[in-house]
């Protein structure tokens, strides 16, 4: 599987927005031949993480086809991914191909999950960026550059590379229409660049939920440097709706027009986000295989869970999100996120898009690490 690594080919809306509006069936059949195309179980099956286990099980990669071969294979999680990590000899038996960039998807402390991307991959995730950021309509057509305050963690302790990504993006379009001011809380104390946030007057913010409300008690507390200039927000790793949702809140304290829930993954490659009907977030099915597996399937230590493709869970189906990757350097095939989502529908959005949406509503209980 081979990327075309240009502007053009990443970054075209005229080249992405048929994808977005075409018919749920036409969405699954084009996974159909993805899955064929790439030759996905094969190629696993040379994987140290995936070939012993499928043998083991008796599984025969040339026999599967399709998708629904995926419900006859195990499952795969964090701490596999963990395991493989701690031994360089399994992580270079893992790898399908040689990776150009290596990702971790946890905090500063205890065992990481480490993913290998090649260039392909990482053309995949700025095509994704492109796509919220038109979906979203996050650029300006004016010439005039918008602000963006991103809330993130120091190097190199980032907490994610979303802010750096984003800017990269907008570069390589050639439109340099955002201008990212990317600032850490633990860093407000020493070099104080809340005064240079607010010489700017950002437009938007994108932040953790718990970062978002740090920020608005430190602005508390220094009621001359509020950011009457911010009209949208972007937020992660919380629901923004539900019974703890933060949505109104932060739209309340931050005076926003619109807030928008965000779901991003190293893991999964992708990025899901809430469009303008605020109606759930679509998951994008030209990238990504969905399942979940319901609430009350057999627990641990019994037989393996059902699962549900997304596409055709029937709306309020709850459980564990489950996906299938075509990462070239390593996919991740049946892989339990530990994330909970609850699907809302898989009919066509009020915004035109096809593709289901669903709520995040939080982590599993005792989810792997």
């Amino acid at each position: 599987m081979t990327v075309s690594i240009t502007p053009e080919a990443l970054f075209s809306p005229r080249a992405d927005e048929p994808l977005l509006h075409l018919p749920l069936a036409e969405l699954v059949s084009q996974t159909e031949e993805l899955l064929e195309r790439c030759d996905l179980f094969r190629r696993a099956a040379r994987s140290s993480l995936y070939g012993q286990r499928w043998r083991a099980a008796g599984i025969k990669p040339e026999l599967l086809q399709g998708r629904a071969a995926l419900r006859r294979l195990p499952f795969l999680d964090g701490t596999d991914l963990i395991a493989m990590a701690e031994s360089r000899d399994s992580l270079r038996k893992a790898l399908l191909t040689r990776p150009r960039i290596w990702v971790t998807s946890r905090g500063t402390s205890g065992p990481k999950k480490w993913l290998p991307l090649t260039l392909a991959d990482t053309a995949h995730w700025f095509a994704r960026l492109r796509r919220v950021s038109e979906m979203l309509s996050v650029e300006p057509d004016a010439p005039i550059p918008t602000f963006v305050l991103a809330i993130n963690e120091p190097m190199p302790r980032v907490s994610n590379a979303l802010p750096y990504l984003w800017e990269r993006a907008d570069y390589l379009t050639g439109g340099q229409r955002l201008e990212f001011i990317v600032a850490a809380m633990t860093m407000l104390p020493h070099n104080h660049w809340d005064r240079f946030v607010v010489q700017k007057q950002p437009q938007w913010l994108m932040a953790s939920v718990d970062d978002a409300r740090r920020l608005a008690q430190e602005l508390e507390v220094k009621a001359s440097r509020a950011l009457p200039g911010l009209r949208r927000g972007i937020f992660w790793s919380q629901p923004l709706d539900g019974p703890a949702g933060a949505r109104a809140e932060l739209e309340s304290t931050y005076g926003l027009a619109e807030s928008f829930s965000l779901y991003l993954s190293a893991e999964c490659r992708e990025m899901y986000a809430e469009c303008p009907a605020h109606a759930g977030l679509h998951l994008w099915m030209d990238g990504v295989i969905h399942e979940i597996i319901p609430d009350g399937q057999a627990p641990a230590g019994h037989e393996p869970p059902e699962t549900l493709f997304v596409d055709q869970a029937p709306p309020g189906t709850e459980g564990e999100y489950v996906i299938t990757t075509f990462t070239e350097a390593l996919p991740l095939i049946r892989y339990r996120t530990g994330d909970r989502i609850r699907v809302l529908d898989t009919a066509p959005c009020a915004c035109g898009v096809t593709h289901p949406r669903v709520l995040f509503t939080g982590r599993m209980a005792a989810s792997a690490a």
